[in-house]
């Protein structure tokens, strides 16, 4: 068996193994000398994209890393899944408003945030995990995992895997408790799962999913202070649970979608 052969048949593997070495070595240098802060973050958040790159020309060159790359292409879907990515982030937001004309208190914004501040704290959240992430969790690894288990238990092996990626940013910076953040991972990822192979792997929804479900932290919760920590943790904790409950039974555990196998983006990988 070649090289080639073997990368192909253990991608997957070789694929995690290689995101969370690069991340774990990168928060080790962070660890030693925080003069690299900011470039190792970059090197560790985008180590899913990276490691994808690099397997992806492993098995096939540019051949394949042009395939990996398409499904930032495929911006022409239903504006429908615009609007279940968008969502994540339209419904908090919904609830904040209810929340504050019932009387409620929030802590508002931090010292010293800005109208500049908040747009550049946009940007940030969406090439810091959104644009950093989606082309090797969703890109690479979803379909593969596709292509041997059902949708639903491919997104929960997928959503433990890349909660615990998380764990080595826990020592360099502050985050939710893992308790909670481990079952917020798992539900946003069957979300995509349903919003990616209903857009024929379209990475740009992923994104969208991606960056709706940080905004809440980042902002609602966070630079805005718009909501308490427990009030978004319950109230977010029930919207979510009841969207995730509603998407599997309409969509059925096996696809996370009604469409016919032929159009589901891990139907390339079942037979390689």
């Amino acid at each position: 068996m070649s090289f080639t052969d073997i990368t192909k048949k253990y991608s997957l593997t070789i694929f995690f193994v290689l995101t969370y070495v690069i991340t774990i070595i990168a928060i080790l240098v962070i660890l030693l000398n925080d003069l690299f802060y900011i470039p190792m973050m970059i090197l560790s958040v985008f180590s899913p994209t990276i490691s994808a790159i690099i397997v992806s020309g492993l098995i096939g060159g540019w051949t394949e890393i042009k395939k990996l790359f398409k499904g930032y292409l495929k911006w022409k879907v239903n504006y429908k899944w615009y609007l279940a990515g968008f969502f994540l982030m339209i419904g908090p937001l919904i609830f904040t408003l209810f929340y504050h004309l019932f009387g409620g208190d929030s802590p508002g914004p931090v010292s010293g945030y800005t109208v500049l501040s908040f747009f550049g704290s946009l940007f940030f959240n969406l090439l810091m995990g959104p644009l950093s992430e989606e082309g090797g969790w969703r890109g690479f690894a979803l379909p593969r995992l596709e292509a041997r288990f059902k949708a639903l238990a491919s997104s929960l092996i997928l959503g433990i895997i890349w909660a615990c990626w998380h764990l080595p940013f826990y020592f360099v910076e502050a985050r939710m408790p893992f308790y909670i953040y481990v079952p917020l991972v798992l539900v946003i990822t069957i979300l995509m799962t349903w919003g990616y192979n209903n857009t024929n792997g379209s990475l740009i929804i992923a994104i969208i999913f991606h960056f709706s479900f940080n905004f809440n932290g980042r902002f609602i919760t966070g630079n805005l202070g718009l909501l308490p920590e427990m009030v978004f943790q319950i109230a977010g904790g029930v919207m979510i649970g009841i969207y995730v409950i509603i998407v599997v039974l309409y969509a059925g555990p096996e696809k996370l979608s009604r469409k016919l196998d032929s159009e589901m983006p891990f139907i390339k990988y079942t037979n390689g």
